[in-house]
Protein backbone atom coordinates (compact mmCIF):
# COMPACT_ATOMS: atom_id res chain seq x y z
CA UNK A 1 0.00 0.00 0.00
CA UNK A 2 1.15 3.75 -1.33
CA UNK A 3 1.57 5.33 2.41
CA UNK A 4 0.74 9.04 1.78
CA UNK A 5 -1.29 11.82 1.91
CA UNK A 6 -1.89 13.74 -1.14
CA UNK A 7 -3.21 17.17 -1.12
CA UNK A 8 -4.13 19.14 -4.01
CA UNK A 9 -5.47 22.82 -4.65
CA UNK A 10 -7.96 21.98 -1.37
CA UNK A 11 -9.93 24.75 -0.07
CA UNK A 12 -12.78 24.82 2.32
CA UNK A 13 -15.51 27.90 3.00
CA UNK A 14 -17.43 28.42 5.90
CA UNK A 15 -20.15 30.90 4.13
CA UNK A 16 -18.05 33.84 2.89
CA UNK A 17 -15.20 32.71 4.92
CA UNK A 18 -12.22 30.98 3.85
CA UNK A 19 -10.63 28.89 6.31
CA UNK A 20 -8.36 26.95 3.60
CA UNK A 21 -7.36 28.25 0.44
CA UNK A 22 -5.30 26.56 -2.10
CA UNK A 23 -3.56 24.30 -0.05
CA UNK A 24 -1.46 21.88 -1.87
CA UNK A 25 0.96 19.22 0.46
CA UNK A 26 2.48 15.61 -0.26
CA UNK A 27 3.04 13.81 3.16
CA UNK A 28 4.89 10.76 2.99
CA UNK A 29 5.09 7.55 6.03
CA UNK A 30 6.70 8.97 9.11
CA UNK A 31 6.14 11.83 11.50
CA UNK A 32 5.23 15.17 9.26
CA UNK A 33 4.30 18.24 11.24
CA UNK A 34 1.93 21.31 10.65
CA UNK A 35 2.50 24.20 12.25
CA UNK A 36 0.64 27.10 12.50
CA UNK A 37 -0.87 29.89 15.11
CA UNK A 38 -4.25 29.87 16.46
CA UNK A 39 -6.92 30.02 13.96
CA UNK A 40 -4.59 29.61 11.06
CA UNK A 41 -6.63 26.66 9.53
CA UNK A 42 -4.99 23.44 10.96
CA UNK A 43 -7.73 21.57 12.91
CA UNK A 44 -10.22 22.74 9.48
CA UNK A 45 -7.23 20.84 7.81
CA UNK A 46 -7.49 18.26 10.17
CA UNK A 47 -11.18 17.61 9.93
CA UNK A 48 -11.30 17.37 6.08
CA UNK A 49 -8.96 14.88 6.14
CA UNK A 50 -10.61 12.64 8.74
CA UNK A 51 -14.24 13.37 6.80
CA UNK A 52 -15.42 15.00 9.46
CA UNK A 53 -15.73 17.79 6.91
CA UNK A 54 -16.66 18.11 3.47
CA UNK A 55 -13.91 20.15 1.40
CA UNK A 56 -15.29 23.12 -0.78
CA UNK A 57 -13.12 22.31 -3.87
CA UNK A 58 -9.64 20.53 -4.69
CA UNK A 59 -8.81 16.67 -4.18
CA UNK A 60 -7.44 14.95 -1.14
CA UNK A 61 -5.71 10.76 -1.47
CA UNK A 62 -5.39 9.23 1.60
CA UNK A 63 -3.24 6.67 0.95
CA UNK A 64 -4.23 6.25 -2.34
CA UNK A 65 -7.95 6.43 -1.72
CA UNK A 66 -10.41 9.40 -3.06
CA UNK A 67 -11.80 11.38 0.42
CA UNK A 68 -15.19 10.88 -1.07
CA UNK A 69 -15.11 7.49 0.05
CA UNK A 70 -15.13 8.29 4.00
CA UNK A 71 -15.97 4.87 4.94
CA UNK A 72 -12.67 3.79 3.65
CA UNK A 73 -10.92 6.41 4.78
CA UNK A 74 -12.03 6.03 8.50
CA UNK A 75 -10.86 2.44 8.51
CA UNK A 76 -7.26 3.03 7.45
CA UNK A 77 -7.57 6.81 9.74
CA UNK A 78 -6.97 7.43 13.58
CA UNK A 79 -8.07 10.39 14.86
CA UNK A 80 -7.36 12.20 18.48
CA UNK A 81 -8.92 15.60 18.46
CA UNK A 82 -7.54 18.91 20.75
CA UNK A 83 -10.50 18.02 22.96
CA UNK A 84 -10.72 14.37 23.11
CA UNK A 85 -12.92 13.45 26.36
CA UNK A 86 -14.49 10.15 27.67
CA UNK A 87 -17.15 9.02 30.29
CA UNK A 88 -15.47 10.41 33.34
CA UNK A 89 -17.51 7.50 35.35
CA UNK A 90 -15.09 4.60 33.22
CA UNK A 91 -12.20 2.64 33.86
CA UNK A 92 -9.46 3.43 30.92
CA UNK A 93 -10.17 -0.43 30.13
CA UNK A 94 -13.88 -0.05 29.94
CA UNK A 95 -13.24 3.24 27.88
CA UNK A 96 -11.08 1.89 25.27
CA UNK A 97 -13.60 -1.50 25.46
CA UNK A 98 -16.26 0.66 24.40
CA UNK A 99 -14.33 2.71 21.66
CA UNK A 100 -13.60 -0.54 20.28
CA UNK A 101 -16.73 -1.91 20.12
CA UNK A 102 -17.94 1.82 17.82
CA UNK A 103 -15.12 0.70 15.47
CA UNK A 104 -17.13 -2.55 14.49
CA UNK A 105 -14.37 -4.74 16.07
CA UNK A 106 -15.20 -8.16 17.49
CA UNK A 107 -15.63 -9.70 21.06
CA UNK A 108 -12.65 -12.17 20.18
CA UNK A 109 -10.54 -8.99 18.81
CA UNK A 110 -11.36 -6.51 21.80
CA UNK A 111 -10.13 -9.21 24.37
CA UNK A 112 -6.98 -9.27 22.33
CA UNK A 113 -6.39 -5.47 21.36
CA UNK A 114 -7.98 -3.52 24.36
CA UNK A 115 -5.13 -4.85 26.54
CA UNK A 116 -2.20 -4.87 23.68
CA UNK A 117 -2.98 -0.90 23.66
CA UNK A 118 -2.97 0.24 26.80
CA UNK A 119 0.17 -1.84 27.21
CA UNK A 120 1.79 -0.10 24.03
CA UNK A 121 0.38 3.49 25.38
CA UNK A 122 1.63 2.30 29.27
CA UNK A 123 -1.73 2.26 30.51
CA UNK A 124 -1.76 -1.04 31.20
CA UNK A 125 -1.44 -0.90 34.83
CA UNK A 126 -3.36 2.44 35.05
CA UNK A 127 -6.69 0.10 33.46
CA UNK A 128 -8.64 0.32 36.26
CA UNK A 129 -8.16 3.87 36.88
CA UNK A 130 -11.07 6.12 36.23
CA UNK A 131 -10.71 8.98 32.80
CA UNK A 132 -12.34 11.61 35.38
CA UNK A 133 -9.01 10.86 37.96
CA UNK A 134 -6.55 10.56 34.88
CA UNK A 135 -3.82 13.26 34.23
CA UNK A 136 -3.71 14.96 31.05
CA UNK A 137 -0.92 13.29 30.05
CA UNK A 138 -2.89 9.83 30.32
CA UNK A 139 -5.78 10.89 29.07
CA UNK A 140 -3.93 11.60 26.06
CA UNK A 141 -2.71 8.72 26.15
CA UNK A 142 -5.84 7.05 26.42
CA UNK A 143 -6.79 9.08 23.05
CA UNK A 144 -3.66 7.94 21.17
CA UNK A 145 -5.05 3.99 21.82
CA UNK A 146 -8.58 4.31 20.77
CA UNK A 147 -6.98 6.29 17.64
CA UNK A 148 -4.77 3.07 16.97
CA UNK A 149 -6.65 0.04 18.11
CA UNK A 150 -8.06 -0.91 14.96
CA UNK A 151 -4.31 -0.57 12.89
CA UNK A 152 -4.54 2.40 10.65
CA UNK A 153 -2.36 3.53 8.19
CA UNK A 154 -2.67 7.56 9.20
CA UNK A 155 -2.70 8.92 12.74
CA UNK A 156 -3.75 12.22 12.96
CA UNK A 157 -3.28 14.44 16.16
CA UNK A 158 -4.84 17.73 17.11
CA UNK A 159 -2.76 20.05 19.35
CA UNK A 160 -2.09 16.77 21.29
CA UNK A 161 1.08 18.05 23.78
CA UNK A 162 -1.21 21.53 24.91
CA UNK A 163 -1.51 21.77 28.66
CA UNK A 164 0.85 19.19 29.24
CA UNK A 165 3.79 19.42 31.81
CA UNK A 166 7.40 19.25 30.29
CA UNK A 167 7.28 15.49 31.63
CA UNK A 168 4.28 14.07 30.38
CA UNK A 169 5.17 16.34 27.10
CA UNK A 170 8.38 14.59 26.27
CA UNK A 171 6.91 11.14 26.84
CA UNK A 172 4.10 12.08 24.53
CA UNK A 173 6.25 13.18 21.99
CA UNK A 174 8.12 9.87 21.96
CA UNK A 175 4.64 7.47 22.11
CA UNK A 176 3.95 9.38 18.81
CA UNK A 177 7.67 9.22 17.11
CA UNK A 178 7.43 5.20 17.91
CA UNK A 179 3.81 5.30 16.46
CA UNK A 180 5.18 6.56 13.29
CA UNK A 181 7.86 3.78 12.19
CA UNK A 182 5.34 2.08 10.08
CA UNK A 183 2.92 4.48 9.17
CA UNK A 184 2.25 8.53 8.77
CA UNK A 185 1.65 10.27 12.12
CA UNK A 186 0.33 14.08 11.06
CA UNK A 187 1.05 16.49 14.00
CA UNK A 188 -0.55 19.77 14.47
CA UNK A 189 0.48 22.01 16.41
CA UNK A 190 1.52 25.63 17.26
CA UNK A 191 4.19 24.67 20.07
CA UNK A 192 7.59 25.45 18.00
CA UNK A 193 9.40 22.61 20.56
CA UNK A 194 6.95 20.06 19.54
CA UNK A 195 7.96 19.87 15.73
CA UNK A 196 11.48 20.84 16.47
CA UNK A 197 11.80 17.16 18.15
CA UNK A 198 10.09 14.79 16.42
CA UNK A 199 10.15 15.85 12.72
CA UNK A 200 11.84 16.09 9.72
CA UNK A 201 9.24 17.72 7.36
CA UNK A 202 6.84 20.35 8.13
CA UNK A 203 4.42 22.53 6.67
CA UNK A 204 3.34 26.00 7.79
CA UNK A 205 -0.15 27.43 7.54
CA UNK A 206 -1.01 30.64 8.27
CA UNK A 207 -4.33 32.39 7.66
CA UNK A 208 -5.79 29.18 5.75
CA UNK A 209 -2.56 29.07 3.14
CA UNK A 210 1.12 27.22 3.03
CA UNK A 211 3.84 29.71 3.55
CA UNK A 212 6.25 27.04 4.13
CA UNK A 213 6.75 23.08 2.81
CA UNK A 214 9.56 21.62 3.21
CA UNK A 215 12.52 19.92 5.76
CA UNK A 216 13.14 21.66 9.12
CA UNK A 217 16.75 21.99 7.73
CA UNK A 218 15.50 24.24 4.67
CA UNK A 219 13.11 26.39 7.18
CA UNK A 220 16.34 26.85 9.36
CA UNK A 221 18.43 28.28 6.46
CA UNK A 222 15.72 31.01 6.10
CA UNK A 223 17.73 32.78 9.08
CA UNK A 224 21.10 31.45 8.91
CA UNK A 225 23.24 34.30 9.54
CA UNK A 226 20.20 36.53 11.11
CA UNK A 227 19.86 35.78 14.44
CA UNK A 228 22.03 37.65 17.06
CA UNK A 229 23.04 37.38 21.16
CA UNK A 230 23.24 40.74 22.67
CA UNK A 231 23.46 42.35 26.32
CA UNK A 232 21.64 46.08 26.53
CA UNK A 233 20.37 47.92 29.23
CA UNK A 234 17.10 46.83 30.58
CA UNK A 235 15.97 50.45 30.23
CA UNK A 236 16.65 50.28 26.37
CA UNK A 237 14.36 47.18 25.77
CA UNK A 238 11.05 48.89 24.67
CA UNK A 239 12.58 50.58 22.34
CA UNK A 240 15.00 48.00 20.61
CA UNK A 241 11.77 45.97 20.23
CA UNK A 242 10.08 48.42 18.46
CA UNK A 243 13.30 48.43 16.08
CA UNK A 244 13.80 44.75 15.98
CA UNK A 245 12.52 41.20 16.24
CA UNK A 246 13.49 40.34 19.73
CA UNK A 247 12.72 36.30 19.87
CA UNK A 248 14.56 35.85 23.48
CA UNK A 249 14.43 37.97 26.60
CA UNK A 250 16.01 37.50 30.05
CA UNK A 251 16.08 40.27 31.94
CA UNK A 252 18.62 40.33 35.20
CA UNK A 253 18.50 43.32 37.08
CA UNK A 254 19.94 46.26 34.81
CA UNK A 255 20.92 44.20 32.10
CA UNK A 256 18.51 42.27 29.70
CA UNK A 257 19.83 39.29 27.59
CA UNK A 258 18.29 39.43 23.74
CA UNK A 259 17.63 37.44 21.10
CA UNK A 260 17.24 39.78 17.62
CA UNK A 261 16.36 39.12 14.12
CA UNK A 262 18.24 41.01 12.49
CA UNK A 263 19.44 41.39 8.60
CA UNK A 264 22.72 43.12 9.73
CA UNK A 265 24.14 43.31 12.93
CA UNK A 266 22.19 45.05 14.93
CA UNK A 267 25.00 46.14 17.79
CA UNK A 268 28.28 46.32 17.69
CA UNK A 269 28.72 43.99 20.90
CA UNK A 270 26.22 41.95 19.53
CA UNK A 271 27.24 37.57 18.37
CA UNK A 272 25.80 35.98 15.51
CA UNK A 273 24.45 32.71 17.14
CA UNK A 274 22.86 29.45 15.56
CA UNK A 275 19.29 29.85 14.75
CA UNK A 276 16.19 27.11 16.13
CA UNK A 277 13.21 26.70 14.57
CA UNK A 278 11.15 29.15 16.77
CA UNK A 279 13.88 31.97 15.47
CA UNK A 280 12.86 30.72 11.74
CA UNK A 281 9.25 30.04 12.17
CA UNK A 282 8.93 34.08 13.76
CA UNK A 283 10.58 35.26 10.69
CA UNK A 284 8.55 33.19 8.57
CA UNK A 285 5.39 34.23 10.33
CA UNK A 286 6.89 38.04 10.28
CA UNK A 287 8.00 37.82 6.21
CA UNK A 288 4.43 36.56 5.74
CA UNK A 289 2.51 39.45 7.39
CA UNK A 290 4.54 41.71 5.61
CA UNK A 291 3.82 40.47 1.93
CA UNK A 292 -0.13 40.56 2.28
CA UNK A 293 0.77 44.37 3.38
CA UNK A 294 2.14 44.80 -0.01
Amino acid sequence: MDISIEIRNLSKNYGKKKALSGVSLSIPQGMFGLLGPNGAGKTTLMKVLTTLLKKTDGEVEVCGVSIENSRQIRNMTGYLPQDFSMYGNMNAYEALDYLAVLSGMSRTEQKIKVPEMLEKVNLLDKRRTKVRSMSGGMKRRLGIAQAIIHDPKVIIVDEPTAGLDPEERVRFRNLLCEIAKDRIVLLSTHIVGDIEATCENIAVLNQGKICFNGQVSELLSLVEGKVYSVKIAAAELDKVKQKYMVTGILVTGSTANLKIIADENPFSQAELVQPDVEDAYMYLMHRDVEKKKL
